[in-house]
């Protein structure tokens, strides 16, 4: 295993080196003898770097090695996950897990987790707390996160499940907080969309920049606007709204734009809607495992829609029938 990794850092793996590599990433006993592996690595490369952790930045290497997938010389492929629709293609460096951010205050350090269109991941954080992040999304915590404050920068989507702790659980965006104890949420935050925050379980207090804030209870969604960070509070049916986490895409009488943004992320592409009449069309569908073939003739059935795509550039134009 260890003359596979060397191979493969050094760009000289065989096909066979590869799957062992991949198979020591993916697979969770294999976790202490693969930070003895990068650890001895970095030591060969850096003699300075003995005693830094490792660990944040297996978080960061897990997630894009569980999203891609590699096609070898003689065309076969290694799968990383099983029916995910329209996964890229990442390359993927191991030195570049050995990426740390510094912050401006002496000493800390900030890891940063992203996850490129049309991949999800999933991970935990250093407090036990779990973590689900969105296609095109980016979450970024202090390197002591845990010890003295629980603190996450979220852009984009993440679904957390929050372990308690007497240390609040705090998720900023570039206009709202999140803070909880304990509890299991959704932070909607993609930059120029509509902002939410769906409640699970437990209780979340939100407070915008502008001081406007809300409290949410089970089964709540609260949506806040981006120009007046005014807050609006609904009872919903969760699962709508949090099912991506587990590779699902649930629409509940959505209109066309809104679906469109989501798709885009799922997939990877560009859709543009050359049609007014049809921007607030009321879409209702579960996508799980379909190709963005299929979905694309679903949204042609269902919603009386015509279109054209480009394969090449992956470019979706919709319009009234």
């Amino acid at each position: 295993m260890k003359d596979s990794l060397d191979k493969y850092l050094k760009n000289e793996c065989t096909e066979e080196d590869l799957a062992s590599v991949v198979d020591m990433f993916v697979s969770p006993e294999k976790k202490e003898e693969l930070q003895q592996e990068m650890l001895e690595h970095w030591k060969r490369e850096d003699g300075e770097a003995a005693n830094i952790d490792l660990n944040p930045t297996l978080y960061k290497i897990h997630y894009q090695l569980n999203t891609a997938e590699r096609q070898s010389r003689k065309g076969k492929v290694i799968r990383f996950l099983t029916r995910v629709a329209a996964v890229l293609f990442i390359p993927m460096a191991i030195a570049l897990g050995y990426q740390y951010y510094h912050k401006v205050s002496a000493g800390k350090l900030t890891q940063t987790v992203t996850t490129p269109l049309a991949a999800r991941t999933s991970f935990e954080l250093p407090d036990g707390s779990k973590v689900w992040l969105n296609a095109g999304s980016s979450l970024s915590f202090s390197s002591d996160f845990g010890q003295k404050s629980r603190s996450i920068l979220l852009n984009g989507q993440a679904y957390f499940d929050v372990k308690k702790d007497k240390i609040p659980f705090e998720v900023e965006t570039k206009q709202f907080t999140v803070k909880v104890l304990g509890t299991a949420f959704d932070v909607l935050a993609y930059p120029g969309e509509e902002a939410a925050v769906t409640l699970e379980r437990g209780k979340v207090a939100i407070s915008t920049k502008t001081g406007v804030g809300e409290e949410l209870r089970p089964g709540q969604r609260a949506v806040i606007d981006q120009t007046s960070s005014q807050i609006t509070k609904n009872d919903v049916n969760s699962q709508n709204f949090v099912s991506w986490k587990d590779n699902r895409l649930i629409f509940v009488d959505e209109p066309l734009f809104k679906v469109a943004g989501c798709l885009e992320r799922w997939y990877n592409l560009k859709i543009d809607i050359n049609d007014e009449s049809i921007k607030n069309m009321k879409i209702n569908g579960t996508i799980e495992y379909e190709s963005i073939n299929e979905v694309i003739d679903l949204l042609s059935i269902a919603g009386r829609i015509n279109y054209t795509f480009d394969k090449d550039s992956r470019h979706l134009v919709l319009k009234a029938k």
